[in-house]
């Protein structure tokens, strides 16, 4: 049945066909381009330590307007590969170089027996 087709219409059954596929593989693609990344739990989860969470949180707090572009800023360069995950002093740094007037608490821990403990523990009370 195909060899008595004509050449213009195997072509263009062809085309269909080819279309086709190429319509459904973009509909089984797209739910995962549709599933887009949420950057800040992107940002959030490169962060190497608690102060990092820390001065994130103090930023997104103080300087709202700010934070959205700072984590926008952050997701592509760690996307681009520039930085692989972020700690508190790099956090801190950045914040200062911009200008933030972030100050991360203040905390004095005390190293007994390669434990960290509390002051009444370290005195020995």
């Amino acid at each position: 049945m195909s060899d008595d087709l004509p050449v213009e219409l195997k072509m263009k059954l062809y085309k269909k066909y080819l279309a086709k596929l190429a319509n459904k593989s973009e509909n089984t693609a797209s739910p995962k381009e549709s599933a887009v990344e949420d950057p800040e739990k992107f940002v959030q989860s490169r962060l190497s330590d608690e102060r990092a969470e820390e001065i994130m949180m103090k930023i997104k707090i103080k300087y709202p307007e700010i934070y959205d572009l700072l984590v926008k800023e952050l997701y592509r360069a760690i996307k681009q590969g520039i930085v692989n995950e972020l700690d508190g002093l790099t956090l801190l740094s950045i914040a200062q170089s911009i200008g933030l007037d972030i100050r991360p608490d203040l905390r004095i821990r005390f190293v007994k027996n390669g434990k960290e403990v509390d002051m009444k523990e370290y005195l020995g009370k």
